[in-house]
């Protein structure tokens, strides 16, 4: 419980720095990215790796075989939950630009990192 509660905090230490330091780089560098979506995303991708975290958190403290099933379906709906984010951006957009699409997958990337350090931890412990 505690490794969660952690995690959780971490998170959005995480989380607000990377907004803190995008709307500023959005901002100084005039990057054609609308600080709106940029909010959307990080607090998508947030929640999506938080979600995620609980699901694969609890396959990793089971002892028996099927918590490896669980880690794989928490890997499996992360993945089935970004393609949904990104699909509903699309539609509402109907444009996804370059910046956007950088963006995304650099953000995808520090929070996937983030996630399997945690992740490591957990099964180092156990």
């Amino acid at each position: 419980m505690i490794k969660s509660l952690r995690y959780i905090w971490q998170l959005l230490v995480l989380s607000s720095l990377v907004l803190l330091a995008g709307i500023l780089v959005i901002q100084h560098f005039s990057i054609q990215l609308q600080v709106n979506l940029y909010l959307i995303t990080v607090g998508s991708i947030t929640l999506i790796n938080l979600i995620s975290f609980m699901i694969m958190g609890r396959a990793v403290r089971r002892e028996n075989q099927s918590g490896v099933v669980v880690l794989l379906a928490g890997v499996g709906i992360k993945f089935l939950l970004y393609l949904l984010f990104v699909l509903l951006i699309w539609l509402v957009t109907k444009n996804l630009n370059n910046a956007f699409i950088i963006t995304f997958f650099a953000l995808y990337l520090i929070f996937t990192f983030f996630l399997a350090i945690h992740l490591l931890k957990l099964l180092n412990t156990k």
